[in-house]
């Protein structure tokens, strides 16, 4: 019996052997099958890349130095690690972070470590980013990557990530040359599984083309954003909690802790981000491609038609960021599936505004950005050859629109755009003014064709002989097919705390229309960005950008408050910017229409055409005293 039984035990033992080897067998063939340990043995790893220009943001705000600080806050696990690489500022006020040299650094489970400092260089140039990539893929792989760009942005046109320092920008060019030299393009197993710009304006179709191949998901902003940026705690916090999250998932956290952070500091009125699934892109731009071919065919049959038809509607699309004389800059960046839906006069823009919204996959927006499909595209709003000529040149630019957008600024022999409605032919047209105070405009029917917008000015007659244009407005009916414009006048303006200041407005919408006006806030110069909703019949402050020495501004939302000295700019009558009378907000900030001080006041209807310069019509002269209106010349 006891030799029988060692005989059992023995073949026992050879069975265990046998079975362990077999599932020993069985994992290495899992393993090897699923390109590493079998899923249900293995945890998900994660690296972002911060690649974090500091900038002004950084010197004159902190801002850079609060996300860093918000990013350390989170607990990570041993498979989620952030690399980061500072520089761009003329001063970083981080503990440790050099302000003179090229720093990189590394969040993970032990803490926050400098791993690399390195000579100073700028953060606007393409090497620099390549370094930051190549040094990033080489030290620290993972299964799953993202990429953050930190800084300002100013669209498809001027880039992102601005050095402070040389003042250089990366351009879509220098992040497309950066991308090709150190990762593999690849559309069914992108580098990246998302791709973050925490700046402003890089929502377009032109960013997004940079990085396909390269991307799952592309997560930014159409609009400027402000200086508070995403929220690295929460979305970070919860790639620590489950590295198993999948990229949209990820993606669409980013976009609404982003808008929770922005109606906690109350800067959310006009903040935007959305998700682009980079896999929906081609179909894109398959469509805009054909609209842009469609387009052309217009062109030459028809140029002043068809172009002045595509300004009123890039003009009654959301324009993002500042697009204005007054305001000294233009980033020429408006809404592609709203200004496709428009132009239903070709065949294929249907497709696009379509695509568009089978590609943006998610979007956050304010009350004041409602109207937009969360993705943008360049339109020459300028009517300047040298945003063409840009546009031209970036990276898988469409080539028909590159086309269009040349032969929309082309210029004859004598200097003067070829299709261009001659304004001279509405300019001084005189105005008649009724009763009820309403100034009404004939223009005949045929040039009413080459007319692509009309609004209001009003202009200030000072007892000293001076003119203080004191801004424009749309609210004007316009009967396009009889060419008859009417606009009513209540002898009101709005008014900061009862002060008249420069109004000029950006945008018409059904529920509301937004304003900007230049001011000076304790002598520094500010935007001021103002809403008038029409169902709560007022005005709503949205906060003040200062206005940077390149005419850029900053993304730092400043709120009006008690005690702040204000003077108002106006544009007298060279278009030159002209300072006001210095007020103190001496009670809460309070934009709202107050009657007009008594005097000499003209009122103008202006009329603009695509790519030329506007032209206004006679003016009618009348008097404000105490509130009553008289027309002087009509």
């Amino acid at each position: 019996m006891n030799a029988n039984k060692s005989d059992m035990e023995v073949v026992s033992l050879c069975r265990i052997k046998n079975l362990s080897r077999m599932l020993l067998a069985f994992g290495l063939m899992m393993a090897l099958f699923l390109g590493g340990m079998p899923r249900a043995w293995a945890q998900d790893s994660w690296v972002v890349y911060l690649y974090m220009c500091g900038s002004d943001l950084e010197t004159n705000n902190s801002f850079a130095t609060e996300n860093l600080q918000d990013l350390r806050k989170v607990a990570l696990p041993e498979n989620v690690k952030f690399v980061v690489q500072t520089g761009g500022a003329e001063k970083w006020h981080m503990a440790g972070v050099p302000s003179d040299a090229i720093a990189r650094y590394v969040l993970d489970n032990q803490g926050w470590h400098q791993v690399e400092k390195l000579p100073d260089a700028s953060m606007g140039v393409s090497s620099t980013l390549e370094g930051f990539l190549r040094f990033a893929k080489e030290n620290y792989p993972a299964e799953h990557r993202m990429l953050i760009f930190w800084d300002h942005g100013g669209g498809s046109i001027d880039g992102v990530c601005s050095d402070e320092r040389d003042e250089k920008t990366l351009q879509l060019a220098d992040i497309k040359r950066a991308l090709t030299a150190v990762e593999k393009n690849d559309v069914n197993k992108p580098a990246f599984d998302v791709v973050c710009f925490d700046t402003c304006l890089m929502a377009t179709l032109e960013t997004a083309n940079v990085f396909q191949g390269y991307a799952k998901y592309m997560v930014a902003s159409q609009e400027l954003m402000p200086g508070t940026g995403t929220d690295y705690t929460s979305w970070a916090g919860k790639v620590a909690q489950n590295p198993a999250i999948d990229a949209l998932s990820l993606s669409k956290e980013i976009c609404d802790s982003f808008m929770a952070r922005c109606e906690k500091f109350d800067v959310h009125e006009k903040a935007t981000l959305s998700v682009l699934d980079m896999s929906k892109l081609p179909a894109v731009n398959a469509a805009y491609e054909r609209m842009g071919q469609e387009a052309l065919q217009q062109v030459k049959s028809s140029p002043v038609y068809f172009f002045t038809g595509f300004n009123r509607v890039a003009y009654e699309v959301e324009n993002y960021g500042p697009n204005s004389a007054v305001e000294e800059q233009w980033t020429n960046m408006v809404d592609l599936g709203s200004l496709a839906a428009g132009m239903t006069e070709l065949p294929s823009a249907a497709d696009v505004s379509r695509a568009v919204d089978a590609a943006v996959v998610y979007r956050v927006a304010g009350p004041y950005r409602q109207y937009g499909k969360g993705l943008s595209c360049y339109y020459n709003l300028d009517g300047q050859q040298e945003t063409v000529a840009k546009y031209t040149h970036l990276p898988q630019v469409s080539n028909s629109f590159a086309s269009v957008y040349s032969q929309m600024v082309a210029t004859g022999s004598n200097g003067k755009p070829l299709y261009a409605f001659d304004l001279s032919k509405v300019a001084d047209i005189p105005i008649t003014w009724d009763g009820n105070n309403v100034a009404v405009v004939q223009v005949p029917p045929q040039d009413a064709n080459g007319i692509s917008s009309v609004n209001c000015y009003l202009v200030q007659n000072l007892p000293d002989g001076k003119l203080y244009y004191l801004g424009s407005d749309a609210k004007v009916q316009a009967d396009w097919a009889g060419g008859v414009f009417k606009a009513g006048f209540d002898g009101l303006w709005p008014g900061l705390n009862g002060h008249i200041i420069y109004m000029s407005m950006d945008e018409s919408r059904a529920g509301y229309n937004l304003y900007n006006s230049l001011i000076l806030i304790n002598g520094e110069k500010y935007s001021l960005h103002s809403a008038f909703n029409h169902s709560e019949g007022k005005f709503e402050i949205l906060g003040a950008y200062k206005v940077s020495k390149d005419g850029f501004l900053d993304r730092e939302i400043r709120m009006l408050k008690q005690g702040d000295k204000i003077t108002p700019l106006f544009l007298d009558s060279n278009a030159k910017i002209v300072n006001g009378e210095t007020f103190t907000l001496t009670a809460e900030p309070q934009l709202a229409d107050v009657a007009l001080p008594d005097g000499r006041y003209e009122y103008y209807f202006n009329f603009s055409a695509p790519q030329n310069d506007d032209v206004l019509s006679d003016s009618v002269v009348y008097t404000v005293t105490g509130g009553q209106i008289q027309v002087e010349k009509s």
